[in-house]
């Protein structure tokens, strides 16, 4: 990320690399130029989401529409990109305000900036790392069945979910294996089949279904799966940034 008066022109295609789903790990920083003024807007506004993310999350439980509603109202007023899954990236609900292209980037620039200021400590690091998470567990949950998956392909994350004919011959395995699962949600929700080693918490305390070396996460479950995917990336990538200002600030 470099700073600058005028901003470097991104190619579609690096477009689309970068903001071909609304929801990211931030594997990759931010390669063009960025002004000084939208670096303090962006800052800004990152830091007010993270906060009301803290705050919902001890006035609310986490997983009622209550919360989601909240929250839902501080994406749409910050200009950061919620549930809806746009695939034209020039597009803009409301008129005058920004594109979704605009919202995926800011959402992208405004993580790498906060993770610069707080990888400084352990207390600021671990604060940032649990505020993330409740962002990304949120943003997670909200996206229709198809563009999890596709989220998950695109990270590498090879979780494909089960066929409807191999669903209804584990359906009794299913049902006696996974909490809060019944003969009807079987049916009406997804089974994700996930190396066992991915899944070791969930298997640790006997939710799911193992077989072959593999266990069946239901839907409503596979999100743990990636969010401890998403702590371990940051958590590596916050000690690898302080590392960089140690070394070049020499502190």
């Amino acid at each position: 990320m470099q700073f600058s008066g005028r901003r470097k022109k991104v190619t579609l295609n690096q477009q689309h690399e970068l903001y071909g789903h609304c929801l990211q790990f931030y594997c990759q920083p931010p390669l063009e130029n960025i002004s000084l003024t939208e670096f303090e807007g962006f800052a800004i506004d990152r830091l007010k989401l993270l906060k009301a993310v803290e705050n919902l999350g001890v006035s609310y439980v986490k997983t009622t529409e209550q919360y989601r509603k909240k929250l839902h109202t501080e994406f749409s007023s910050l200009g950061f990109p919620h549930r809806e899954e746009v695939d034209d990236l020039n597009s803009n609900k409301n008129v005058g305000g920004p594109t979704e292209y605009e919202k995926r980037r800011k959402d992208h620039i405004s993580h790498f900036i906060l993770r610069l200021a707080y990888c400084q400590t352990e207390d600021l690091r671990r604060w940032f790392i649990q505020q993330e998470m409740d962002l990304f567990r949120y943003r997670f949950s909200m996206l229709q069945s198809k563009y999890k998956t596709e989220f998950l392909h695109k990270n590498n994350l090879k979780y494909d979910t089960i066929s409807a004919d191999e669903k209804s011959h584990l359906k009794d395995q299913l049902i006696n294996s996974s909490y809060a699962v019944s003969g009807i949600t079987v049916a009406e929700q997804d089974f994700y089949k996930v190396p066992f080693q991915d899944a070791l918490d969930l298997v640790r305390t006997r939710k799911v279904f193992l077989k072959g070396g593999y266990a069946y996460i239901p839907h409503q479950d596979i999100v743990a799966i990636v969010l401890n995917d998403f702590r371990t990336r940051l958590s590596k990538a916050l000690a690898v940034s302080h590392l960089f200002i140690r070394t070049v600030f020499i502190i």
